[in-house]
């Protein structure tokens, strides 16, 4: 006896689009615990810092650069992780901070920086 499938243009569509799926979404929900490297410049009160951090395969990474401005502070930096918990504050010269994670690098989420003491953290 012969098995015959119906197999329309429209049901073939649908099935190659469930594949792409299926594909496709553990690689968003991977990139979405990871979101290292939103690199900008951050207007603040005393000045203009940039703000970069990312993954280099072996270790995350946040750097603050003063790129403008009469702060005369200290910049930092640290990394936080998707448990919530910082890494150690790193603190830098009145020009960079720069900081990295070695220990449980899958788990790093956003770089973190201050562009003196007093300023709020801005996440990257």
């Amino acid at each position: 006896m012969a098995v015959r499938f119906n197999w329309s243009p429209r049901k073939a569509a649908t099935a190659a689009a469930m594949t792409a799926m299926m594909v496709i979404a553990p690689v968003i929900a991977a990139t979405d615990a990871q979101a290292l490297g939103n690199n900008r410049e951050v207007s603040r009160s005393c000045g203009t810092n940039r703000v970069s951090s990312g993954y280099t395969g072996s270790y995350s990474w946040a750097l603050t650069v003063k790129a403008s401005g009469d702060c005369a502070g200290r910049l930092s930096a640290a990394l936080e992780r998707n448990n919530g918990f910082w890494t150690t504050r790193v603190y830098g010269t009145s020009s960079r901070a720069y900081a990295t994670d070695t220990t449980n690098t899958v788990a790093d989420r956003y770089g973190l920086h201050w562009g003196c003491d007093s300023c709020n953290v801005t996440r990257s």
